[in-house]
């Protein structure tokens, strides 16, 4: 079950209010504050639709971009243990913390599929399931190329 609406590609989030026994929720990923709510799930999504449609047509009148940008950089606490393993890995494997980050984040994201410069590359599940042999694919990252091998176990 989705946490989240979505239409004309904005996304609405939802909460329930037990003490006045009401839906509501807002518009996500936007600069500006925009609310909905409504008493039934059906009421819900219509008031979502019609706050995005409104949120529109405010935007165009006041010739604003209606999405927020993500700037790509966000802080992370991770505590210490995780960090020093963060580092000695990007260590062993030559790259920055950053990079280890941005694989462990799109692994985790992208299940058992890893993107690298737009290139997917599928492993582990999927190689299981097609075949009774064991795999094991090992990535290599050198100055944004990326090398695998695979051997049979």
């Amino acid at each position: 079950m989705s946490k989240l609406m979505k239409h004309k590609g904005f996304y609405g989030s939802y909460e329930f209010d037990f003490e006045d026994e009401v839906l509501h929720g807002k518009i996500e990923c936007i600069n500006d504050l925009v609310t909905y709510e409504a008493s039934d799930v059906a009421g819900l999504k219509a008031a979502f639709e019609e706050a995005v449609e409104d949120y529109l047509e405010t935007c165009e009148m006041l010739g604003k971009k209606p999405d927020k940008p993500m700037n790509g950089s966000f802080n992370v606490r991770i505590g210490e243990e995780l960090h020093k393993k963060a580092y000695l890995k990007s260590l062993e494997e030559n790259c920055s913390i950053n990079d280890i980050v941005k694989r462990s984040v799109n692994y985790y994201l992208n299940g058992s599929k890893m993107i690298i410069n737009n290139h997917s590359y599928h492993y582990t599940n999927e190689l299981l399931n097609k075949t009774e042999r064991k795999y094991e694919v090992d990535f290599s990252f050198n100055n944004k190329e990326s090398d695998y091998k695979m051997k049979a176990h």
